[in-house]
């Protein structure tokens, strides 16, 4: 695992600080035109031992589409990157489909996320 400077944010509390969008049932847009995530080295250390774990093998990506929606939802959801957490939840990443989580990021609040996030992270 990586080393954790004291006061260090962990990822979980980043992702803490996003709010739950109530994804529309059976909806997968996002994930199939959002276009391919991207990871941090925390991120994807994570991601390959939860893919390890359950026996998922790694994908590939096409065009668009995230390899590893299903027809139910996201195959990786415990473990899916910020960039999957934050849209919808935030004013500049609207959900398309027109799902609003309750307490929404405003573009201050979005920009300080943002900034933890990539302070931190990258």
């Amino acid at each position: 695992m990586s080393e954790k400077h004291e006061n260090a944010l962990d990822i979980e509390d980043i992702y803490g600080l996003l709010p739950d969008v109530p994804c529309i049932p059976g909806c997968t847009d996002c994930c199939r035109d959002f276009g391919i995530p991207c990871r941090t080295p925390v991120e994807d250390e994570r991601f390959k031992a939860y893919l390890e774990e359950n026996g998922i093998p790694l994908g590939r990506a096409s065009g668009t589409t995230c390899p590893y929606v299903t027809e139910t939802g996201c195959g990786v959801y415990p473990v899916r990157p910020f960039t999957c957490r934050l849209y919808g939840a935030s004013v500049s990443y609207r959900c398309k489909r027109g799902a609003v989580p309750y307490g929404m990021l405003d573009e201050d609040q979005e920009a300080e996320v943002l900034f933890l996030y990539q302070s931190n992270f990258f």
